[in-house]
């Protein structure tokens, strides 16, 4: 019997290209990830930045998923979205207040240009 790989939490995979943080991401063919689409598959979402470019610095980032809190990004006014609201995915791997895929509920009332959204039913595999 084998034991699973990953039990909880964050699993890191390489960046295609610039993946700016706050982000929603996807994983592409080539196994590494980069910003969704608003109606795509999104895996997970990034809480850092990482450029494939910059070789100064790892490849590597972690991807949330699951159930997690994380901010992302939003695509508009962050403070329309208000705790317990659904989160969906937007273009550049944003987040919106309405949409195709919802991505998770909003834990606090967005602000600035931001929502702290709980994670759920990630990933999820597009429209």
């Amino acid at each position: 019997m084998s034991n699973p790989t990953f039990r909880q939490g964050p699993i890191g995979f390489e960046v295609e290209s610039k993946v700016e943080q706050f982000r929603l991401v996807t994983v592409n063919e080539n196994g590494k990830v980069e910003h969704a689409s608003a109606d795509g598959a999104v895996f997970g979402a990034v809480t850092e930045k990482r450029d494939a470019e910059n070789h100064a610095s790892s490849n590597q980032v972690a991807v949330h998923y699951g159930v997690a809190a994380v901010k992302i990004e939003v695509d508009g006014d962050a403070a329309a979205i208000k705790a317990g609201d659904p989160v969906f995915a937007a273009a550049d791997g944003k987040a919106a207040a309405t949409g195709t895929i919802q991505v998770g509920v909003a834990a606090r009332d967005g602000a600035d240009t931001r929502v702290l959204t709980v994670l759920n039913g990630l990933p999820h595999s597009g429209a």
